[in-house]
C-alpha cells in the first residue's frame, strides 16, 4: 500500500475517532488527499493545513532557540478535538494531519501515521 491515499483511509477506518486524516505539501499550504468521515469544507481542510504549517514554522520552533526544538509531531487541541500532524523530518515539506476526537488513541495512530509517512516517502 503505497498510495497515500489508501493510507489515509486505512487511518480513518482504524480508528473511529479520526474524523479527518489529510496530506499536505506544507510549502504552499495545500492538501493533496483526505479522507474524511465528516462533511467537511475545503475552507475547514485549508485552515487546518494552515495551522499545521504554522505549527512546524512557528517563531518559536527555531534552530536558534535552544528552549524550544524542532519537531516532526505536533498537537493542537480544539473546541471540536485534537489536530494532530506529523512531517517524515524537519526539513520535509509534507505531512498528515488527522482532526480527531479527544479519546483518539494517540500512540496507535501516530505509528500508523508515520508508517504511511515512511512508506509513501520511499516510492
Amino acid at each position: 500500500m503505497n498510495d497515500i491515499s489508501d493510507h489515509l483511509e486505512a487511518i480513518s477506518q482504524a480508528y473511529g475517532s479520526v474524523r479527518v486524516a489529510a496530506f499536505a505539501d506544507l510549502s504552499v499550504q495545500l492538501v493533496l488527499a483526505e479522507a474524511t468521515k465528516a462533511d467537511i469544507g475545503q475552507e475547514h481542510l485549508d485552515l487546518m493545513c494552515v495551522q499545521t504549517a504554522q505549527a512546524f514554522e512557528g517563531p518559536l520552533q527555531s534552530e536558534d532557540n535552544p528552549l524550544i526544538s524542532q519537531t516532526t509531531e505536533v498537537a493542537i487541541l480544539q473546541e471540536d478535538g485534537v489536530l494532530i500532524s506529523l512531517r517524515p523530518d524537519i526539513d520535509s515539506t509534507s505531512a498528515i494531519f488527522l482532526l480527531c476526537d479527544f479519546d483518539i488513541d494517540v500512540e496507535g495512530v501516530v505509528e500508523m501515521s508515520r508508517t504511511a509517512l515512511s512508506e509513501t516517502e520511499a516510492t
